[in-house]
């Protein structure tokens, strides 16, 4: 939201990490939550590829439908992992 990271489309952006030697696909949900989907090493490959974009493009919208119910319901059951709560 800083402009921090690249915004991809779709909800989806790309984050450097680690002095730009790691990449990660993290996908909005409704710009309130924030889901780091797929790390990779830049050493291990540049980017992305199209279909894999289309892909997360729509994950992101899978998750942008989640109520707060079934988002609170999938960090129980550990389908999720937070990593961050401001609270």
């Amino acid at each position: 939201m800083q402009g921090q990271a690249d915004d991809l489309g779709g909800g989806v952006f790309k984050k450097r990490l680690n002095k730009n030697m790691h990449r990660s696909i993290v996908l909005g949900k409704g710009r309130r939550h924030w889901v780091f989907a797929y790390l990779f090493a830049k050493k291990d490959r540049a980017n992305i590829d199209d279909d894999e974009l289309a892909d997360f493009k729509k994950l992101a919208q899978a998750y942008d439908r989640m109520t707060d119910f079934e988002l609170a319901s999938a960090l129980r059951q550990g389908d999720l992992l937070e990593l961050c709560d401001e609270e």
